[in-house]
């Protein structure tokens, strides 16, 4: 199943960081956020883990 982009709201999500975005993905996201009226932060949450779901099992056991 692919990415499901949902509203949902994160409770303690409250580590501060700081992250670059290239122009045309933060363009990208801002529509995303504008369309659906879903929070930026939620949107870059539930990306994260999504793509940390989907990662190989090589590839997560290897940086423990």
């Amino acid at each position: 199943m692919g990415f499901e982009l949902k509203a949902i709201s994160y409770k303690r999500a409250d580590i501060p960081l700081t992250t670059r975005f290239t122009e045309p993905l933060y363009e990208q996201l801002c529509a995303l956020k504008k369309h659906t009226g879903v929070p930026l932060n939620s949107i870059v949450l539930q990306a994260c883990e999504y793509a940390l779901k989907d990662l190989p099992a090589e590839i997560k056991t290897s940086h423990k």
